[in-house]
């Protein structure tokens, strides 16, 4: 056995037990919540994913909000822009 292979053997014990633990989960939901862990487990699928084209997207977008950077005055304050917004959309309920 290689160093590389002892290295990674903690790692994939590891990694088996969470999936054993995963699935001891899953079969304690019961049938009618189901819908709700395929859900999730799907959009996590999808945001794992290693599609080129998602990270071209992604660095796209990126570059996008990086245009932005240094555009905000001097002076303001996002805690209180925020706190504003929030005051505006709720009400004052605190």
């Amino acid at each position: 056995m290689t160093g590389v292979q002892t290295c990674a053997l903690p790692i994939w014990y590891m990694m088996t037990q969470m999936k054993e633990r995963a699935v001891e989960l899953i079969e304690r939901i019961p049938d009618e919540k189901m819908f709700y862990v395929i859900n999730i487990l799907q959009n996590l699928e999808e945001m794992s994913s290693n599609r080129p084209a998602d990270k071209k997207q992604a660095m796209e977008a990126l570059q996008n909000v990086l245009k932005f950077s240094g555009r905000l005055p001097e002076d303001f304050d996002a805690d209180k822009e925020l706190q504003e917004a929030r005051e505006e959309k709720y009400g004052n309920i605190g």
